[in-house]
């Protein structure tokens, strides 16, 4: 914008300047001569009111001039070339004063300058001829109003231009309109009694500084509006912003009271978690170092059952040591088996379904898949987040349900989902599924750091975990992809290039 304001300005005073100097080439010494009492006059007019321009705004603003309509009855009795010279002077001489910059002298000088020649040019078009005479007073106001509007227009496109000057439609319509009646006056008067010089200059002179205190008077109450308009819109946004800041600061307030609920409830889940493990390792260990008289089979039980406490109590603090690392940003895996090798997502499949076989002997689990799913990963990765889904999904579906674990191609990723036949998961609960901590509120215990985890760990291992609608039951379906490591041709885990369907059903003991 800032742009186009400059070559608009640069257009304009190039195009007055060029008029100027066509113009003062008219200048007619000569035949001036014969009306100098009236012009001699009309320039002391112009030039003193050059002194007295009303500013439109504060500091630095647009000024109004009143000179204007005294620049335009010189045209009618010393001609276009010596009235735009004298009015140029006049400009030029005020301008300096004031301390405007060489651009703003020009541009003004140019919107005069345009006026001035489209108005005269109006004039004599319409019969004007010098000196004036009533019988032409119809071309001499005519000539007046596009003097004014023709100037204003310029003006007006600057206006549009320009942000930093505060006019609104209605106010620069107001202002046009109020130059011209006043030119027009200006000017009549001028007419009707160039021919006594003594009333000319009381006519002149009593109208102009009348007009000087209303346009002030009027100006200032106008800047006094603005400015109390501004003061109102800025106390109206500080109210604004004061009430956004109350709004952010209750919400802070809220979050913080969340977040020390938050830390409390999972301070009191992780003693809970840890304590129930913790207090069976401890009474297994006092029962049987205090020398209760035990056969073997009941303290082989005891020991079976402190170990799988203890191996209980193990993964849980892997697991809030692990999500740690995870939210420190160092995703790496802390196990052996960490490293990248090539491997077959089928045979993965199948191990992971044996190893979970073994601890959900009330769940029948049954393995599909349809070829080798040639892929780089660190199998013990791979291994742990098939089996956090495996465990996910046999505690929360019925028992003897059957889960589903399902190795399949999708374009240029191996699949391996996991489904269940349980309640599925509420569509409110999805979004928060993969956060640490959460729990879906079913009476089952864990920390809530599972799927966290086993997401976490499919990234590391340039994969993704997704959760979707079960496609054999009414349950959820988790799917772990991973990047193919080649287009290879499908080769069955069976070698008979048939689909493989394993089942591994637990018996009670």
């Amino acid at each position: 914008m800032a742009g186009m304001v400059r070559t608009y300005r640069i257009v304009v005073a190039t195009v007055g300047v060029v008029l100027v100097i066509a113009l003062v080439a008219m200048v007619d010494v000569e035949r001036a001569r014969a009306q100098w009492p009236v012009i001699v006059t009309l320039s002391a007019f112009l030039f003193v009111g050059q002194f007295f321009a009303i500013p439109l705004g504060g500091p630095g603003s647009p000024r109004t001039l009143i000179n204007g309509p005294f620049a335009f009855a010189l045209l009618l009795y010393a001609g276009l070339g010596d009235a735009v010279l004298l009015q140029t002077a006049a400009m030029v001489l005020g301008e300096l004063v004031a301390r405007k910059r060489p651009g703003t002298i020009g541009f003004n000088v140019a919107t005069h300058s345009i006026g001035m020649a489209a108005g005269g040019a109006v004039w004599m078009a319409l019969g004007g001829t010098r000196p004036p005479t009533i019988d032409t007073l119809t071309a001499i106001l005519l000539g007046a109003g596009v003097f004014v509007l023709v100037k204003s227009a310029l003006f007006v496109g600057l206006v549009h231009l320009d942000d930093r000057i505060p006019f609104g439609p209605r106010r620069l319509l107001l202002q046009v309109l109020g130059k011209a009646v006043m030119t027009q006056a200006i000017v009549l008067v001028v007419v009707l009694s160039a021919g006594k010089i003594g009333v000319l200059l009381l006519a002149l002179g009593l109208p102009t500084v009348a007009t000087y205190l209303v346009l002030r008077s009027e100006v200032r109450a106008n800047i006094g509006r603005s400015e109390a308009e501004e003061q109102a819109r800025r106390e109206a946004e500080l109210r604004r912003q004061e009430h956004e800041l109350r709004l952010q600061q209750q919400d802070v307030t809220r979050r913080l009271q969340e977040t020390d609920k938050m830390k409390d409830d999972l301070l009191a889940m992780v003693s809970h978690e840890l304590r129930n493990p913790l207090a069976t390792v401890l009474g297994v260990l006092r029962l049987l170092s205090s020398g209760a008289p035990l056969n073997a089979e009941e303290r082989q039980e005891m020991l079976e059952m402190g170990d799988r406490q203890a191996r209980r109590l193990r993964g849980l603090i892997e697991q809030l040591l692990l999500a740690a690392r995870f939210e420190r940003g160092d995703g790496e895996y802390p196990s052996s088996g960490s490293e990248l090798v090539e491997a077959d997502a089928a045979e993965l499949v199948f191990q992971a379904a044996t190893e979970a076989q073994a601890g959900h002997r009330d769940h029948p689990i049954r393995v599909e898949c349809d070829g080798s799913l040639p892929v780089r990963v660190a199998p013990d990765t791979v291994l742990q987040i098939l089996g956090n889904l495996l465990d996910n999904a046999c505690k929360y579906s019925p028992a003897e349900r059957l889960v589903r674990l399902i190795a399949e191609r999708s374009g240029n990723h191996a699949v391996l989902a996991v489904e269940d036949d349980g309640a599925g998961i509420p569509p409110e609960e999805r979004d928060r599924l993969f956060e640490r901590f959460t729990q879906l509120g079913n009476g089952h215990s864990g920390l809530g750091l599972g799927l966290y985890i086993a997401k976490q760990l499919a990234e590391s291992q340039g994969g993704d975990l997704r959760l979707t609608d079960a496609r054999h039951a009414g349950g959820a379906r988790f799917e772990l992809r991973l990047p193919l490591r080649e287009r290879a041709n499908v080769q069955p885990a069976g070698g008979n290039g048939e689909p493989v369907a394993g089942s591994v059903v637990a018996q009670r003991g």
